[in-house]
């Protein structure tokens, strides 16, 4: 997990709530398993989402391209899926397997085509142009078995 505090990508911020609100969202984030970091960042991404998309003078919002947009977009109604990783799912930083693939897609309704689309996209920017080859492993528990390479 990432020190945040000691981060040159992470910000603090602050502000001021009535006690018994921060009593409770303190509450509720130990409760669910949260840092309070998280969800502000995740309550921050949504606002800021709403708000730019309120005062844009495009006509539709861009539809997410690879899986990091999907979930950065996504991350409230996510965090309720069981799907490990959100934030660096997020941010681009680790693949998801293909299961949580399935249960990002299913729990935000994302139609087949529009999977294979979003699927093909983040390969296709995450193997870089001038590779030759491309390792995958089979996920056992954090450990990595059965390498194969694809030319």
């Amino acid at each position: 997990m990432t020190d945040r505090r000691r981060s040159d990508d992470y910000k603090q911020v602050s502000g001021y709530v009535p006690v018994e609100l921060a009593r409770e969202f303190k509450s509720i984030c130990a409760k669910q398993g949260f840092s309070q970091s998280e969800v502000l960042e995740e309550m921050l991404y949504e606002w800021v989402a709403k708000t730019t998309t309120a005062h844009s003078y495009k006509a539709e919002p861009t539809p997410p391209k690879t899986i990091a947009d999907l979930v950065r977009l996504n991350m409230a109604k996510l965090k309720r899926c069981g799907v490990k990783n959100l934030s660096a799912l997020s941010k681009g930083e680790v693949l998801p397997t293909p299961g949580d693939f399935a249960i990002i897609t299913s729990a935000l309704s994302i139609s087949e085509e529009e999977r294979k689309i979003i699927w093909q996209e983040t390969f296709k920017l995450s193997v870089s142009s001038n590779s030759t080859s491309v390792k995958v492993y089979k996920d056992s528990g954090g450990s990595r078995e059965g390498e194969c390479e694809y030319s």
